[in-house]
């Protein structure tokens, strides 16, 4: 009877060995990996506004200056003025949770089911409420705290103050077997990845005005949260805008079927218009990723770092798009 030999030689055991203390090493800086990349992505994100304050004769540095305090200050009044609303109507939603499940399911369901189900869900909404100090402890812990935030507030604001600055530093740290067509690959995904952010934050902004406008037209409650869910939805694609638009139409029909019929029409109406006309307005140069590999990109994003792996989820799948 043969014997089947197998024979490794030195030189693959080695390179096993490389990889496998490669990749360990990775997973213990996979921190400093996530700030990189989050900076690099900011960057190549502002850097064509940059660039345009250059050709009306801004110098550089300054133009960096004015597009970051700028963004600061609108995440500043984002901070101060929407999100202590939207905590405002996230309490009150989960407060009278049960109340309005009881209202949905009355109708359609025994009683003894929906005396099962509500108080539970009251459980969890006081859960949900009493445990807020430790959700913030979670985030923060998420994001790294302040110091995650600075680092890479600080990384990108050097690497858009100069000019090329996330090539120079490629060039840096890339070996020169790898230099060009790592710079290359760099080059033709950051006009796609800034494409794509530029027109997605858009059509996330004019999406969530419109909803909160809409619903808070209709009456219909937590219109404001409502809204920011439908904005926040938007860039899952098909799944996420008819999350938002269910979610807003249970809502409505713990008031009446009649709101509820309103806003399931105001929701369809919507959709039309976004996808007739907002979407080619807006995305009309931006790439086209497959909406299957947007999905993944950002379940497998959350999966291995949570909110940081979610934004850069996307940009990592239109850079797998450009590979393959």
């Amino acid at each position: 009877m043969d014997h089947l030999r197998l024979e490794i030689s030195w030189g693959s055991l080695w390179r096993i060995v490389a990889i496998t203390v490669l990749l360990a090493l990775l997973f213990t800086v996979r921190e400093t990996i996530i700030i990189l990349s989050l900076a690099i992505l900011i960057s190549s994100a502002l850097d064509p506004a940059v660039e345009k304050l250059e050709k009306w004769h801004i110098p550089r540095i300054l133009g960096t200056i004015i597009i970051f305090l700028a963004g600061l200050i609108f995440l500043a009044l984002l901070i101060y003025t929407i999100v202590p609303l939207s905590i405002l109507e996230f309490r009150s939603l989960f407060t009278n949770l049960g109340g309005v499940v009881g209202q949905l399911l009355g109708s359609a369901v025994p009683d003894t089911v929906v005396n099962t189900i509500v108080p539970r869900l009251d459980n969890i909404a006081n859960l949900l409420l009493s445990g807020s100090t430790s959700f913030v402890d979670v985030v923060s812990k998420i994001l790294g705290g302040a110091t995650f935030f600075l680092t890479t507030l600080v990384l990108s604001f050097y690497l858009t103050a100069s000019r090329d600055g996330v090539g120079k530093f490629l060039r840096a740290i890339l070996p020169s077997s790898l230099e060009d067509n790592v710079l290359a690959l760099y080059y033709r995904s950051k006009r796609q990845v800034g494409r794509w952010m530029q027109g997605q934050i858009v059509l996330c902004m004019l999406v969530a005005v419109a909803v909160f406008f809409g619903l808070w037209f209709l009456g219909v409650k937590y219109a404001l949260l409502l809204a920011i869910l439908a904005g926040l939805f938007e860039i899952v694609p098909l799944v996420g805008p008819i999350f938002a638009g269910a979610l807003s139409v249970a809502v409505a029909l713990s008031d009446s079927s009649g709101l509820a019929i309103s806003t399931l029409i105001f929701f369809v109406v919507m959709q039309q218009i976004e996808g007739h006309v907002l979407v080619p307005l807006v995305m009309r140069r931006a790439v086209d990723v497959h909406p299957v590999v947007v999905i993944a990109a950002l379940l497998g994003g959350y999966q291995l770092a949570g909110i940081p792996g979610i934004l850069l989820a996307v940009p990592a799948a239109v850079v797998f798009q450009e590979v393959v």
